[in-house]
């Protein structure tokens, strides 16, 4: 067994046992977040790539700029637009993909009115969220939540 974690085989797996965790589990998520972080996200396309960090951007309510997620991937904007063009997607494109992820995730949680999804996702205005979320679903908002609660 590989011991992905820093530490005592026999404590980590002690651990484990005491909380009803399968070691094995464990070290395969841990070396699969290892994976992740050490350059798994290399290996996909870059649209791929750069819709994860827009994602990981708007989940912790930063900045998901063209500009942010170049930097993030050591690309100038202009070679970052040129590569998504070469895989026939938009930067435009990944953007409205990642917000309609998330504002379907937060609208199923049914936790929040639509104007803070509106807000949270970066919508100046919920009128202009609402038009956005219509294009992607066909329904309104408040009634896709309460179709999906």
């Amino acid at each position: 067994m590989n011991i992905a974690l820093n530490g005592n085989k026999d404590h980590v797996e002690a651990i484990c046992q005491r909380m009803g965790i399968n070691p094995n589990e464990l070290y395969d998520h841990v070396c699969q977040a290892m994976e992740y972080g050490t350059g798994y996200l290399q290996t996909q396309p870059l649209a791929e790539q750069s819709r994860a960090i827009v994602l990981r951007r708007l989940d912790n309510q930063q900045s998901a700029q063209i500009e942010d997620v170049a930097d993030e991937l050591g690309l100038s904007v202009r070679s970052l637009q040129r590569r998504l063009q070469a895989e026939d997607v938009t930067f435009r494109e990944i953007i409205d993909r990642a917000r309609r992820d998330i504002a379907l995730r937060l609208i199923r949680t049914n936790q929040h009115n639509i104007n803070e999804i509106a807000f949270v996702m970066g919508y100046d205005e919920p009128s202009s969220f609402r038009r956005a979320f219509k294009k992607w679903t066909g329904h309104n908002p408040k009634a896709y939540q309460l179709a999906t609660y």
